[in-house]
């Protein structure tokens, strides 16, 4: 599979992304503010041909999933992709829940572990 079917299959499994106003608009803050969470690690922010775009799953109404925020913030993976594919793929440690459906059910301390050993092997 080429990278751009990859990255194509990753946005399809994200929901599709945001642009930064309507991303900060779900987190209740600007787009500066959005910006420094990027770069902080703190949200996934995926460089895309016309500018930069927030996968949907990452958002809900009134803010990031809960405890989506400090996996990324301990990941040693830097890579947006790579952060990405990670939130999305199913994991034995997880039940073959993805982290981000382990997240939404409420498993924070499970995906933590998973998110501070991911690529630190």
């Amino acid at each position: 599979m080429r990278t751009e079917d990859i990255k194509a299959d990753l946005l399809r499994k994200a929901g599709g992304t945001l642009a930064a106003p309507e991303a900060a608009r779900m987190l209740g803050t600007d787009v500066v503010t959005l910006q420094e969470l990027a770069a902080e690690g703190a949200i996934i922010a995926l460089p895309l041909p016309g500018g930069t775009a927030y996968p949907a799953c990452q958002l809900e109404i009134g803010g990031m999933v809960a405890g989506l925020s400090e996996a990324l913030r301990s990941m040693p993976i830097r890579s947006p992709w790579m952060r990405l594919e990670w939130l999305l793929t199913g994991h034995p440690a997880l039940d073959g829940a993805s982290p981000i459906e382990a997240l939404r059910r409420g498993d924070v301390t499970e995906v933590m572990q998973l998110a501070r050993l991911h690529g630190a092997e």
